[in-house]
């Protein structure tokens, strides 16, 4: 299939335009005052402490179920503003987060076109989910990751258009420095890379090609992911691709049933061989995915189901792709006639859904699906362009005084036959993204795990504890926003709770009403009167349910 061609400077210039605000809206939902929550704040200290020279690990804590490569660059690039919080983790969500706009142009223009491109373009710019989505998913590890399996696809579509041999070994250092990203890449890189390979074999230059394309692609990736798996041997003393993926099967069960009690239970209960809380311990850096699902194939089986049923609910809405999108992606996919080199590169797109799909055994969450956006923007800009097509071939042929245009006027329409008029549609799905996003930014803030009170008890703690004190909380944005070393408070009961606090040092103790919630057996720390003694009431922070106890813990 040849690529279309391009419209020339008035393209280039749109495409820079829209590489301004992409960076422009970033900017301004990336500097809105927000709780460094989730998994962030163990990226950042992790960071810290590869740079720093104090292994992998942070407070003590081993850092193996976090990948290298976002750490290392957000604590980087954070180095350049010390006083600015996730100074490094904003900076690359405005620059992968605008980035990504060139690979998923360079996929679309090579399926489709230039309209059909800066459409595409102009839909990666300002989904709701890729701008003020991604803060509030508490990793921001997503715009590093989109941005690399994005150039990877480019890589492997010019690989399958164009025959040369550089595109699959750039494909696989792309998905190479993607799984250093976050290893669940692994998925869609065996998918993007055996794709190929069975493309090529079909109607391509023959297996004998297509095996030298399978196998520098490999070896790329291979070579890049080395080093790492290097030091996860290492660390937890065998050799592993998808580490995290057996302890976070077995602790998100409860995520996918609904019961967000079994799920705090089994990631932050005390492991009886180590004494650690599961998600630290050294027996969920051991639990194997394959050993989890066959030991119990019914849960896998009952998961599956849960999952399939929750996934259409949570990609047809404004939290990823909004209902009326998914109409553009049809009109995309279906309104033009494919001859056999689009099938080929919408096969290849398509593969690329791996990414998503592969969290079907787990739980389902906006963050996990995050991939799909990429094929997604692309096809919302072939639907977008053919709308625009419609409008400018059906007003050159009911305008008064003129002909009527050829049926291959799409190809063919000048400005004077009102090509204005196809992009317009783009026009209104720029503007209607737009104003889409307070929406979304609302929907994610209306939850239990970062709360407003989470800064305040963070900038007490500030005031008057010591910068070497361990703070002891469920929720590490209280301890990252206070500048001070964290332990997490398991789910136990207190006397293993204060046991545990002891053996990490930790001197202050900081409660969430909903942690309470959860766990009914330290129900006694939400009043001080009733709080366990070796406590010492600091005060109280917010109201309702929109507020945090702090302790002091007697030594």
């Amino acid at each position: 299939m040849t690529p279309k061609r391009s419209d020339g400077g008035a393209a280039r210039v749109a495409l820079l335009l829209l590489l301004l605000l992409a960076a422009a809206v970033r900017i301004y939902w990336g500097t809105r005052t927000r709780v460094v929550w989730g998994d962030e704040p163990f990226y950042l200290w992790l960071g810290r402490s590869l740079l720093s020279g104090d292994g992998y690990q942070f407070f003590g804590i081993s850092g193996v179920h976090f990948s290298p490569l976002f750490p290392l660059l957000a604590d980087l690039l954070g180095r350049a503003a010390p006083g600015v919080p996730a100074a490094g983790s904003l900076a690359l969500y405005v620059a992968c987060g605008s980035l990504l706009l060139l690979p998923v142009y360079a996929i679309a223009w090579r399926l489709a076109g230039e309209r059909a491109a800066i459409a595409a373009a102009t839909a990666a710019a300002f989904l709701p989910a890729l701008t003020s989505g991604i803060p509030r998913w508490g990793t921001m590890t997503e715009p590093l990751y989109l941005l690399l399996i994005a150039a990877a696809w480019w890589a492997l579509l010019v690989g399958l258009q164009d025959g040369r041999g550089w595109p699959d070994l750039a494909a696989g250092a792309f998905l190479g420095l993607a799984y250093l990203t976050r290893t669940e890449a692994l998925a869609p890189a065996a998918a993007g890379l055996s794709t190929l390979f069975l493309l090529r074999c079909w109607g391509g230059p023959g297996f004998r090609r297509a095996g030298l394309g399978l196998a520098a692609g490999v070896a790329a990736f291979a070579l890049v992911i080395f080093p790492y798996l290097w030091l996860l041997h290492g660390e937890t003393g065998s050799w592993q691709l998808a580490e995290e993926a057996g302890s976070t099967y077995v602790s998100a069960q409860g995520l996918a049933r609904g019961d967000v009690a079994a799920f705090d239970r089994a990631t932050w209960g005390l492991d009886p061989a180590s004494g650690e809380v599961y998600l630290f311990s050294p027996t969920s850096e051991s639990q194997g995915l394959a050993g989890a699902i066959l030991s119990d194939p019914r849960t896998f089986l009952q998961l599956l189901r849960l999952n399939i049923a929750d996934l259409g609910r949570t990609v047809s809405g404004i939290r990823l792709v909004p209902l009326p999108l998914l109409a553009l992606v049809a009109l995309g996919l279906f309104a033009p006639p494919w001859d056999a080199g689009r099938l080929r590169g919408e096969l290849l797109l398509a593969s690329s859904l791996t990414g998503a799909l592969a969290f079907l055994p787990f739980f389902i969450q906006d963050r996990y699906l995050a991939t799909a956006l990429i094929p997604a923007a692309v096809w919302i800009g072939e639907g977008t362009a053919w709308l625009g097509h419609w409008l400018a071939t059906s007003w050159a042929a009911i305008r008064p005084g003129r002909a009527r245009p050829a049926p291959d006027a799409f190809a063919r329409l000048s400005p004077g036959e009102g090509s204005l008029l196809l992009f317009v549609p783009t026009v209104i799905l720029a503007v209607g993204l737009l104003l889409a996003q307070p929406s979304l930014h609302a929907v994610l803030g209306r939850t239990r795990s970062f709360r407003p009170s989470h800064l305040a008890a963070a900038a007490l703690l500030a005031r008057v504890s010591d910068p070497e004190a361990v703070v002891l909380s469920r929720f590490p944005a209280i301890a990252y926003h206070a500048g001070r070393a964290w332990a997490p408070t398991p789910a136990a009961s207190w006397p293993e709770v204060a046991d545990y606090a002891r053996r990490k040092g930790a001197g202050y103790l900081a409660v969430d009403p909903w942690e309470l919630d959860l766990r009914p057996e330290l129900a006694a720390l939400g009043d001080p009167a009733t709080a366990p003694s070796g406590l010492t009431a600091l005060g109280k922070v917010g109201s309702g349910d929109d507020r945090v106890l702090l302790y002091a813990i007697d030594r």
